[in-house]
């Protein structure tokens, strides 16, 4: 279901990045994984990949017969270079399927195959469009309005903190206001899935954006869509989208039930982190509107081809011809010369075409869906594995799919502007997407996933992490007032400002998030010197403790005169044992993720809950190190480096701690 954010590592932020970038990388699971703008793709070698047309006079015609060679060298590349297990695709143009192929293995070990018409994956957030349609299918038969509240169709309260109504139309847009959560988002195999009112009432996101303004993708907004469709449609979400979605277009092979029906069991793919490692065990998606489909490349092609004849296949109507060119209309639109968010589909143009489509990430599985409306052509590729690259592939895919079948001559850049350089140092600065958990233990994430833009003397701009297709930094320029383009590339970005002309976001390609300007203290260039500093200093104190006391022991050195102040620098030393102790006791559980997802549930409260102690008597402690900084000032036969050293120990000490609770890791809730 989200692209991970991977910020640089820095030595002063080493121990908090060891214990959250997991966290932080986790956080992308069950939604599309960021645009490239964020998220800088590893460097390795370069896939072939078959020449695209120069313009498209010469674009080869899209047929099976170029389209199946050019597809398998791509394809094959992918997986022999980025250490996939297995892939499918399905493309379908003008009511028919032009192509359905499966590549490599659904089981690596045993050399299993994977077949298009038989083998299932999980195409995680493409799920979304699903949801989508069923609640669309409700206002069809009048039984909910987009705009209504939503607390009107549910059977539990949502504390709200902004008077704005929650609605599913700003639900569909991704601007219900809810911050990130991943607690439970993935369930255990062996343990019964908890019904969805259960997840949803256990597990309500504070709001931290007024409704309808801040787009901020959300898995839990669209599970309560799903589960408003349980509420008017008197039946559970999986039979309802069986009933009137796959039933009615012939997806037999397909469903949201989890685990899965026995018929289907045998014929799914495993998911793997990579070809090279073991398979891992089938997800379960607990909000199951937001990310639990399975299906096959069969059945894709048979719901893209629904999408493109109108809501029709076959004689059977699972949409008006109107309710879905509304659906794939620019419903939140951030900016005019960006992407916009339709209902339920994302904004995908490209080459001057307009596109909808979705992408969907689970741990193991990557996929996305792009239709061409105009030209009747739909796209759908899923791997079986995050490889080197998690989620890179079907990018590639897509980029050398329409410039070879429909390619745009080039655009030059337009002439630089007179106010460029004056523009490129209005938007430099730290910015911080908003898919961010702000109120739970989640919220370093966002900090750490923060990008810096800067400007050159030219008025160019770069943006930290954005890299291209061969791991270099993208360089933008202006080509209106604050909006710039990809130079050498297709993509744009644009800033927002407020009424009095400053710059306030960045705003991405992709309407899904944007990224809000930060400075002062919620900076990283200023946070993470000093939290990273402060917790230097503690554990360099720490690491010293022994080495001080051999020292002392070997030469005989006096280093306290006298036995209040030796216990002073004993206990002092154990209040930095005890901080140290609350980082480690939040890395280890973060740490195990990979190889055991299940302690995104509450597997993970007593580790959550010996670090808020370690943490809550370290924070205790302060008063020991205040004690003891008074002390060596007032005891003249103490050395001044150990009564600086007792200061400094001090004050590093009150920032951690200070930046501990803002950033709630000291909170008493175990929700995050």
């Amino acid at each position: 279901m989200s692209d991970a954010l991977e910020p640089r590592k820095r030595w002063f932020a080493g121990t908090l990045l060891a214990t959250f970038l997991l966290l932080a990388q986790e956080a992308s699971a069950q939604g599309p994984l960021p645009s490239p703008l964020f998220s800088p793709p590893a460097v390795v070698a370069p896939v072939p990949v078959a020449e695209s047309s120069p313009s498209p006079t010469l674009a080869p015609d899209l047929s099976r017969a170029d389209l199946e060679p050019f597809l398998d060298g791509l394809i094959s590349s992918q997986i022999e270079n980025r250490d996939i297990a297995g892939a499918i695709i399905s493309v379908v143009r003008e009511g028919q399927v032009i192509l359905e192929r499966g590549y490599g293995f659904a089981d690596f070990e045993r050399r299993e195959p994977v077949v298009a018409k038989e083998t299932l994956f999980r195409p995680g957030s493409i799920s979304k469009l699903f949801t989508a349609i069923a609640v669309m299918q409700l206002v069809e038969q009048g039984k909910v309005d987009l705009d209504q509240e939503v607390r009107d169709y549910l059977d539990f309260d949502i504390p709200r903190k902004f008077s704005e109504r929650i609605t599913l139309r700003r639900i569909l847009t991704h601007t219900a206001g809810f911050e990130e959560t991943l607690k439970d988002l993935f369930g255990s195999p062996d343990k019964p899935v908890p019904p969805l009112r259960e997840y949803l009432i256990g597990h309500i996101p504070a709001q931290i954006f007024r409704p309808g303004t801040v787009p901020a993708y959300s898995n839990y907004a669209v599970s309560l869509a799903g589960y408003i469709v349980e509420r008017m449609a008197l039946q559970p979400f999986d039979q309802y989208v069986d009933e009137r979605i796959f039933q009615p277009l012939g997806m037999i092979s397909s469903t949201f039930a989890q685990p899965l029906p026995e018929p289907l069991k045998a014929r799914m793919s495993n998911g793997y982190a990579a070809a090279a490692k073991a398979a891992q065990p089938f997800e379960i998606c607990v909000p199951s509107p937001a990310g639990a489909l399975s299906t096959t490349a069969t059945d894709m092609s048979r719901f893209m081809l629904a999408l493109l004849g109108n809501g029709a296949l076959d004689g059977a109507t699972i949409l008006q011809p109107e309710t879905l060119r509304t659906m794939q209309s620019r419903q939140n639109e951030l900016h005019p010369d960006l992407h916009a968010m339709g209902l339920g589909f994302i904004d995908y143009s490209r080459n001057g075409r307009t596109m909808w489509g979705h992408a969907g990430d689970t741990l193991q599985f990557h996929s996305d869906l792009f239709l061409i409306p105009d030209a009747r052509v739909g796209v759908f590729i899923s791997y079986n594995s995050g490889g080197n690259r998690p989620g890179s592939g079907r990018g590639e895919l897509l980029r050398a799919f329409l410039d070879r079948y429909y390619s745009a001559a080039d655009a030059s850049l337009a002439p630089a502007l007179s106010e460029t350089i004056a523009h490129a140092r209005a938007v430099t600065g730290v910015y911080e997407v908003s898919r961010k958990s702000e109120t739970n233990r989640l919220r370093v994430g966002a900090l750490l996933g923060q990008v810096t833009v800067r400007g050159d003397r030219e008025g160019v701009i770069t943006i930290e992490n954005s890299r291209n297709v061969r791991g270099q930094i993208k360089r933008w320029r202006e080509v209106a007032p604050f909006v710039y383009r990809e130079i050498n590339g297709p993509d744009r970005i644009a800033f927002q400002r407020d009424q009095n002309g400053e710059v306030t976001a960045l705003l991405p390609n992709t309407p899904i998030y944007v990224a809000q300007r930060v400075s002062g203290l919620r900076s990283k260039t200023i946070l993470l010197p000093l939290v990273g500093g402060s917790l230097a200093f503690i554990g360099l104190t720490l690491l010293l403790w022994p080495v001080a006391v051999l020292m002392r022991k070997w030469y005989g050195w006096a280093l306290l005169p006298d036995a209040r102040s030796r216990r002073l620098y004993f206990f002092s030393r154990v209040v930095c044992l005890l901080l140290v102790g609350m980082l480690v006791a939040l890395a280890i559980p973060f740490a195990l993720l990979e190889s055991d997802i299940s302690f995104l549930s509450d597997k993970i409260n007593p580790w959550l809950r010996v670090s808020q102690v370690l943490g809550c008597l370290g924070g205790a402690g302060l008063l020991i190190l205040a004690i003891a900084a008074f002390h060596f000032w007032r005891t003249p036969a103490i050395r001044w480096w150990t009564r600086m050293h007792a200061t400094l120990l001090l004050l590093t000490a009150l920032i951690f701690v200070w930046f501990a609770c803002q950033w709630h890791m000291l909170t008493p809730s175990l929700k995050f």
